[in-house]
């Protein structure tokens, strides 16, 4: 069996896997994983984030390998997905420099030095946790994977086997509840400790 799965085309690869088969599914991996992080690394200059991206490629491909059509040509699936994880990654990043900048501007414009940072850190700290553990299991679970794992939304649909809305759904309630009690400026100064030290 193992023998016949080597020797598979794509297409027969894909067939089986659409039907749940981890053998055709590690073979597509070992097929194709050096070929996507080389594509990846050489797009993105970071071995880390490549590995990101085409990790996040191959959780695509189970976890939606049923309600994807037919295709002959696996490998170009692949890119696609490759493509656009690196598309998403990019925007994520510039998402982010704009809110370390927006962050930056608060506390500067507030007269929040690193030192006061410091010193309430700790405080804020204890009250998050505090407020994430009183939050619903999955919510706090989708939240915990998102904010401290940086697991990306698709990755966490995966992993806890829900939908990738729901996960959205799960985050903007713990930030929600989160912001009630902290009020923006807190919860931005948190999310900004690690930026400015």
């Amino acid at each position: 069996m193992k023998e016949s799965i080597a020797n598979a085309t794509d297409s027969e690869l894909f067939q089986l896997i659409k039907v749940g088969n981890l053998q055709a599914f590690e073979q597509v991996y070992d097929r194709y994983f050096i070929r996507l992080l080389n594509f990846s690394y050489k797009r993105m200059g970071n071995r880390e984030d490549a590995l990101e991206v085409v990790q996040d490629v191959f959780v695509r491909l189970y976890t939606h390998r049923e309600r994807i059509t037919h295709t002959t040509y696996l490998h170009a699936y692949l890119q696609t997905l490759l493509k656009n994880g690196i598309i998403d990654s990019y925007r994520r990043k510039l998402v982010q420099e704009k809110q370390y900048m927006a962050i930056r501007e608060l506390m500067e414009g507030q007269g929040i030095t690193n030192t006061s940072i410091t010193i309430d850190s700790k405080k804020l700290e204890e009250q998050i946790h505090q407020l994430v553990n009183q939050l619903p299991e999955k919510c706090k679970e989708a939240f915990l994977l998102s904010r401290v794992q940086y697991l990306s939304h698709q990755a966490i649909a995966a992993k806890m086997k829900i939908s990738v809305s729901t996960v959205e759904k799960h985050i903007v309630k713990a930030l929600h509840t989160l912001k009630k009690e902290l009020g923006i400026v807190g919860l931005v100064i948190y999310w900004g400790i690690d930026v400015l030290r």
